[in-house]
């Protein structure tokens, strides 16, 4: 059950609500520039059939990860999301093992990625902070996408019908949309470097066991023989 709504989560936060953000983003880039496809076919929208709707919902919100994805790939694959090596300072005494200062690759953390939560265990993680932080770039990954297509709808619909009241609705809502685009970016670049201190620390901790474990063994090995 545990494992289902974890599930649920990931399907919430990276498909769910950037897709409505993208329906929210196109609705307004229509209602702003061109009103009139609103009115013109709102007879035609309240007589869809729900199931019609719910398909067009659902088709949006795949295609907005779908797009989100190969972002992501383009994002990180050229290292658009920040430095590729970061000096980290953590205050005296937070780190169990004493450091105040590291340095982090945020790409080559992101590299084992789903390995490492192919890998967790059940009592890893437990308050679900690392699939927090994932999550969270995530939706703000593809939330990128949905401003993108509102920016695009917003420039079509003019491009269709050119005239001055149509050019100022446009640049009106294109700037709006430009603004949260970029503040997304910043956010996704932030929230890339704390999913990155999360893999780290997980993948450190793992690490760590794994030399206890294998310390212990020969310990244990040595007391036998002798």
């Amino acid at each position: 059950m545990g494992a289902f709504l974890g599930i649920s989560l990931w399907v919430a936060l990276a498909t769910v609500v950037p897709g409505l953000i993208t329906i929210a983003s196109i609705y307004a880039a229509i209602i702003v520039v061109n009103p009139d496809l609103i009115t013109s076919y709102s007879e035609d929208l309240k007589n869809l059939n729900e199931w019609i709707g719910a398909g067009f919902a659902v088709t949006i919100m795949v295609l907005t990860q779908a797009f989100g994805i190969l972002l992501e790939n383009i994002l990180v694959g050229r290292k658009w999301l920040g430095l590729e090596i970061r000096e980290i300072r953590i205050a005296k005494g937070i780190d169990p093992h004493g450091k105040i200062k590291f340095s982090l690759n945020p790409y080559f953390e992101y590299q084992g990625l789903y390995i490492l939560l192919a890998e967790l265990r059940d009592d890893e993680d437990t308050q679900g902070h690392l699939k927090r932080a994932l999550a969270q770039y995530f939706l703000t990954n593809n939330s990128l996408i949905s401003f993108l297509s509102g920016i695009f709808v917003a420039f079509v619909i003019f491009a269709i019908n050119p005239n001055m009241d149509a050019f100022i609705r446009a640049v009106l809502i294109i700037s709006i949309l430009c603004v949260l685009l970029g503040v997304s970016f910043k956010v996704a670049v932030i929230r890339f470097e704390v999913m990155a201190k999360a893999l780290w620390a997980a993948r450190r901790r793992r690490l760590k066991e794994a030399e206890d474990e294998y310390t212990s063994a020969n310990e244990k090995k040595d007391t036998a023989v002798n």
